[in-house]
């Protein structure tokens, strides 16, 4: 298969493929998305040939083209935006989610996706919505039940 590109669209592929396989492999240790670093590898090596080196290094011990540091550099400010958005929704929801089953019980979580369920819960992410927009973290803490 061939894919014609422009060096300015082979360049956004190649940040799109790093910033995949980061959000794919970064956390993992034994079970490692191969076939995502093997992709990202090949983009990598287009990328090299085609002008676009800065971007490439290469790893002696796998025989691998690898994301360079000037590549991970350029994608930090994308990578934080995303890290921290993620941060403020996931504990929204995970927060309201936890008040949903204290309010409804536990047996309440299957009817959370529908409009009933997610009607009841709107006002719990309103809330947390507003608290973590308003003070941040500042009001979080953590209850020691002694």
């Amino acid at each position: 298969m061939n894919v014609q590109l422009t060096k300015e669209q082979l360049a956004a592929l190649v940040k799109l493929v790093y910033l995949g396989n980061r959000m794919a492999n970064d956390w993992r240790t034994d079970d490692v998305i191969e076939e995502y670093d093997e992709v990202e590898s090949l983009v990598l090596e287009a990328a090299q040939k085609h002008g676009l080196g800065d971007y490439v290094d290469f790893d002696e011990e796998t025989k691998k083209a690898i994301p360079s540091g000037e590549l991970e550099e350029k994608m930090t400010e994308t990578a934080e935006f995303y890290n921290d958005n993620s941060f403020w929704d996931q504990l929204i929801y995970r927060m309201a989610d936890r008040d949903y089953v204290r309010k409804f019980g536990e047996q309440a979580l299957e009817e959370l996706y529908t409009e009933k369920g997610m009607e009841r819960e709107r006002p719990l992410i309103e809330k947390y919505e507003k608290e973590f927009n308003e003070n941040g973290l500042d009001r979080l803490d953590i209850r020691r039940d002694n």
